[in-house]
């Protein structure tokens, strides 16, 4: 039974939360692990750690050395680097080139999954399902639209559009996802018009600091629509309020980010028997 987590010793296992902010802004996944890690009773400890672009691979290269930390998650603009960094990606990241989560086996590999399109399609089917006749809209093919966009096409959706600043981004995720999910009808679109879908979600980090443009004509968005944001914080972006004033469905981004920490935990073994079981590397 969970019980806190132990006092450190030289058994506490480390996990770290790679990220940049070029301001000071809060960081909501550190104190859900951390959380997550007291109610289970694991003996380990999860921290933020800022490292700019230019020296990742370093830090990272350094990582596989140290014999108590056990793996990492990825935050933006890391995602696509640390990718290319890891030894086995697993299905996920493999097919949209991204991931959010590394563990590091006993012998030093780096193995990498992304569970920001997971987190999605869990916060999704919370207040709807996805069939073959739900139509989606995604707004933005950056690392974490990526992710979303791959796990809706292998979550089942009929169809899929994806719109982005720069065209070319959104052609590459369209045959990203086509080749992961043949089944599903996939569009990278010049316009970000939201007419005619039954979701709508914004994978950019307009309203991250609630305020600036909005990713879309709210007022096209069908009354019968469910809308989406991955900005976690805050809870209800300018555009959530917007969409919610006028009695839509929205989903927020922090129910995208609770079942991905759960997941992703799993997959970093944040368990009270890995930890025991723990012996660290040469």
């Amino acid at each position: 039974m969970p019980h806190g987590r132990p006092p450190m010793s030289t058994t506490t296992r480390l996990y770290g939360h790679f990220a940049y902010a070029t301001i000071q802004r809060p960081m909501p996944v550190p104190p859900l692990m951390n959380a997550l890690l007291a109610r289970r009773g694991v003996d380990a400890i999860y921290v933020p750690l800022q490292v700019a672009p230019e020296h990742l691979a370093a830090v990272i290269a350094g990582m596989r050395h140290l014999r108590d930390f056990a793996g990492f998650c990825v935050a933006m603009p890391h995602k696509a680097a640390v990718a290319q960094l890891c030894d086995v990606l697993l299905p996920n990241a493999q097919a949209c080139g991204v991931v959010n989560a590394v563990r590091i086996d006993p012998d030093g590999r780096l193995i990498g999954e992304t569970f920001d399109g997971v987190g999605m399609v869990h916060a999704l089917t919370a207040h709807r399902a996805l069939d073959a006749a739900t139509r989606v809209l995604l707004v933005g093919a950056g690392n974490v639209g990526q992710a979303i966009a791959v796990a809706l096409g292998l979550a089942g959706v009929g169809s899929l559009a994806i719109t982005n600043r720069t065209q070319a981004k959104a052609d590459d995720l369209a045959h990203r996802v086509r080749r992961a999910a043949p089944a599903c009808t996939v569009e990278a679109r010049a316009t970000n018009d939201p007419t005619g879908f039954d979701i709508v979600i914004n994978a950019t980090s307009l309203g991250q600091n609630g305020q600036g443009p909005l990713p879309f004509e709210v007022a096209h968005v069908s009354e019968t629509a469910l809308v989406a944001d991955v900005v976690p914080v805050p809870e209800r972006t300018p555009l959530l309020q917007a969409e919610q004033a006028r009695g839509l469905g929205i989903v927020r981004g922090i129910e995208m980010l609770t079942p991905q920490i759960e997941t992703a935990a799993d997959f970093l073994g944040m368990t009270v028997h890995a930890s025991a079981a723990h012996g660290g590397r040469a």
